[in-house]
């Protein structure tokens, strides 16, 4: 007789361009890790074990919790067609739960954009009248020659006399060496610390002498006001319709291109080897921004209930320490914002050229009184885990510490993708102690009406953007060290520095009530902001990386 089918529980939980993960276990042999086989367009593309920790599992019952799957896709898969991800056992081919997934793709960059101009000429070509057509023709021939131009294109002599006649003389050449800049995004000031890093970057090139273009990597179309402040900082913006794909920006500016300044790791691996293949002659600068692998080897030490600092690498971190590694071997210099990553490429990179350059930040120290201000705010954008984990561990158990000392002191929580499960934390919190504001204007406006910030990072990688804009308010940041981390904070600011959620706690208390320590600390982040964080400090820091022979 033959043996009864073995037992599959699981599901495939997601499964994107860039990540697909679940879990999956067999009761009846349990600790024992599903072999998994991995199918992309019904193609095989591995097996994988399902052994991964994860705590939800444990929770729930389900063997020791070690049934959790993961797997990050280094290239990703291609935005132009659908693709069917399928997950099965490899024993026998069951398939998983939830399996298989349809990722959609996506429509080309500009290819509406370009439909709607042809519309519009057919259009205009059925019904202008002949002197209509005329003056269509001529306003035609002054945009395209305002775009060849902006983008220094330069046109073969009859062409250029053609153009002439319709537009006039085109502007002189511009005699600065040019710098491409290339983000996942457009930048947003308001939003997160990695766009003030690009923005800060962009104008220090500016400053030292580039022309800088910038290009988004993942999504072509025109950022609106994002865009239109970068134009008015002298960037030039490439976008949709103009272009379909950074590869093309890429080849037009071939052999002009000095430098190709890629931020993130996402973005050098998409586009290193295209910035080598089209514009070999360019410096290839590389801002990673912050380490991922380290990033998720602390959050999995985190969820596993150990400590930041005993994260051990895991199959997925090792092989994204792995990637990141050689992406750094691939540039001819690298950034990092954080003393602690740039010792840590130093020690494992040692072939590769690194240096420390963080970020220019402007004091806009709050001028209300103290005495008029209450409470604790956390800052930050929730759809990065580790903030949410951090509001989570300050509204749940560092504030209920503090409560029990002093019920006056409120906790304002600001910052962009405001989750529903934060939102109903703050909502648990005894009535008027919590305001969860989400999304501000302007970062002034909290710091306005708080003493202190909180900033308590279990775990996270690279510099933090919140605890500097903390400082640069006027405004002390009780952090943990994980918060603190690869700063270089004097000895002034050491007493904001507090390791555990009661050492936080008992911090906010003593400077909540102490004005005098309080406005001692944030005269000392001020003066640090002012001193470390200076323009002139970045621009000698970046001009380091643009020097073939330089080091960091």
């Amino acid at each position: 007789m033959a043996d009864p089918p073995a037992r599959l529980i699981g599901m495939l939980e997601q499964a994107d361009r860039h990540r697909i993960s679940g879990w999956a276990a067999d009761p009846s042999i349990p600790g024992v890790p599903i072999e998994l086989e991995l199918l992309i367009d019904d193609q095989p593309a591995g097996t994988l074990p399902a052994r991964r920790y994860r705590p939800d599992l444990h929770k729930a019952g389900i063997g020791d919790g070690c049934h959790g799957f993961q797997v990050h896709l280094p290239r990703g898969l291609s935005a132009g067609a659908d693709h069917v991800v399928r997950i099965r056992r490899a024993a026998d081919g069951a398939e998983l739960r939830g399996s298989p997934v349809t990722i959609a793709g996506e429509e080309a960059p500009g290819d509406a954009a370009r439909q709607a101009i042809a519309a519009a000429l057919d259009h205009a070509a059925a019904t202008a009248s002949p002197d209509e057509l005329d003056a269509l023709i001529a306003l035609l021939a002054q945009r395209t020659a305002a775009l060849l131009f902006a983008h220094g294109n330069a046109l073969p002599a009859p062409q250029a006399a053609l153009v002439a006649r319709w537009s006039g003389a085109p502007a002189p050449p511009d005699p600065r060496p040019r710098a491409l800049f290339i983000d996942e995004a457009v930048p947003d000031a308001n939003r997160d610390a990695g766009s003030n890093a690009a923005i800060s970057h962009m104008r220090a090139l500016q400053r030292l002498g580039y022309r800088v273009d910038f290009v988004a990597a993942y999504g072509l179309e025109h950022g609106g006001e994002r865009t239109r402040a970068l134009e008015a900082l002298g960037i030039t913006c490439w976008h949709a319709p103009w272009v379909g794909a950074v590869e093309e920006v890429l080849r037009r500016l071939g052999p002009g291109l000095d430098l190709a300044y890629l931020h993130r790791f996402a973005v050098v691996q998409r586009y290193g080897a295209l910035v080598r293949r089209w514009c070999p002659q360019a410096r290839l600068l590389y801002c990673l921004a912050d380490l991922h692998f380290l990033r998720l080897a602390r959050r999995e030490a985190v969820e596993a209930g150990l400590p930041a600092e005993d994260a051990a690498l895991s199959d997925a971190a090792a092989g994204l320490r792995t990637a990141e590694l050689l992406a750094v071997l691939g540039a001819d210099a690298v950034i990092t914002h954080s003393r602690f990553e740039a010792d840590l490429l130093r020690h494992d990179v040692p072939e590769a050229t690194v240096h420390l350059v963080p970020w220019d930040v402007a004091v806009r120290a709050t001028t209300v009184p103290i005495a008029e201000r209450n409470g604790v705010a956390f800052v930050g954008s929730y759809g990065h885990p580790p903030n949410l984990d951090a509001a989570h561990m300050l509204v749940d158990r560092i504030m209920p510490l503090v409560w029990a000392e002093d019920p006056s002191i409120t906790c304002v929580l600001a910052g962009s993708d405001m989750p529903a499960s934060l939102r109903a934390a703050a909502a648990r919190a005894p009535e008027g102690r919590v305001a969860a504001l989400g999304h501000v204007p302007s970062l002034g406006t909290v710091w306005d009406r708080v003493r202190l910030s909180a900033a308590p990072l279990r775990f996270g990688a690279g510099l933090k953007g919140k605890v500097l804009d903390s400082l640069a308010g006027g405004i002390p940041c009780v952090c943990s060290p994980m918060a603190a981390e690869g700063m270089d904070l004097p000895p002034a600011l050491s007493p904001l520095v507090a390791a555990t959620p009661e050492a936080i706690a008992a911090t906010i208390l003593r400077l909540h009530a102490n004005t005098a320590a309080a406005t001692a600390l944030a005269e000392a982040g001020l003066d640090w902001v002012r001193t470390a964080l200076s323009a002139a400090r970045i621009d000698a820091a970046l001009r380091q990386s643009l020097e073939p022979t330089a080091t960091g």
